[in-house]
């Protein structure tokens, strides 16, 4: 079957045109609505301005950064190898940076190609926040394994452990049991970001909610990089926490007073 080329060409024409559009603020500016968001739902902002020459400058007017920083350290993208593919990324879309503000300049009738490439810049620059975190996180897992066994003998604790007599216990494992806890059974939760500082929270508040007797233990890779909210709501319902495993000595003995 031959495909209609001109059929083709103007039914995705027509699709996207359905999918963007422009509205003015009360500020004066305008402002494309597109189908392109982040993680949270918010909509990619983008502004658009006549320049001086005629043609069009599409930008962001720095607002990607700003809601970056929402929950992460946009400074690290200036530093190291997140700068170094920050700068490939803004290079190979052809978009132009300055003070934290994406912008595309174009012709008219150009405003779509121009459209896109400052999308995948965007999208790219967003995705430079997970860059390593895989990796940090595996290590941070593996620093803290570590130190357990070297402190503890492989008896007195089980990795994993699912919680007996609560529904959906699946769902809600614990990193490490101490068995050895001579009163309620002592759970500890490795902390590396946070998304896993969330996890731990909805975890012991669930056990909390169907009434386990436990006591609980968070180690942090870094207690300064859990957003302010997440820590208050993590507090309100774990017991002792361990600001990094830098602190080894001060988690040894956290868990040890559970244990004795």
């Amino acid at each position: 079957m031959a495909f209609d080329l001109e059929h083709l060409q103007a039914s995705i024409s027509k699709s996207l045109c359905d999918t963007v559009g422009v509205h003015q603020r009360e500020d004066g500016l305008l402002m494309l609505d597109t189908p392109f968001a982040f993680p949270d739902g918010d909509h990619y902002p983008i502004y658009v301005r006549e320049t001086t020459s005629g043609r069009l400058e599409l930008s962001d007017l720095g607002h990607t950064l700003m809601h970056m920083s929402y929950d992460h350290d946009v400074d690290t993208l200036y530093r190291g190898n997140r700068a170094t593919h920050r700068e490939r990324i803004v290079s190979q879309c052809g978009v132009r940076e300055e003070s934290g503000r994406f912008s595309v300049e174009t012709a008219p009738d150009q405003i779509a190609e121009a459209l896109f490439r400052l999308v995948q810049a965007i999208t790219k620059i967003y995705g430079l926040t997970e860059f390593g975190q895989v990796r940090r996180t595996s290590e941070f897992n593996e620093e803290l394994r570590q130190i357990l066994s070297r402190k503890f003998s492989e008896k007195a604790f089980t990795p994993d452990y699912i919680v007996s007599g609560i529904p959906d216990r699946e769902n809600y494992p614990v990193d490490y049991c101490f068995n050895g806890a001579t009163r309620s059974p002592l759970f500890l939760y490795g902390v590396p970001n946070q998304d896993k500082a969330r996890l731990t929270t909805i975890n012991l508040l669930h056990f909390k909610v169907n009434e386990l007797q436990f006591n609980s233990v968070i180690v942090f890779e870094n207690r300064k990089s859990i957003p302010t909210k997440d820590m208050a709501r993590l507090e309100t319902v774990s017991g002792t926490t361990v600001s990094s495993l830098a602190a080894e000595k001060e988690l040894v003995q956290a868990l040890q007073v559970w244990m004795d």
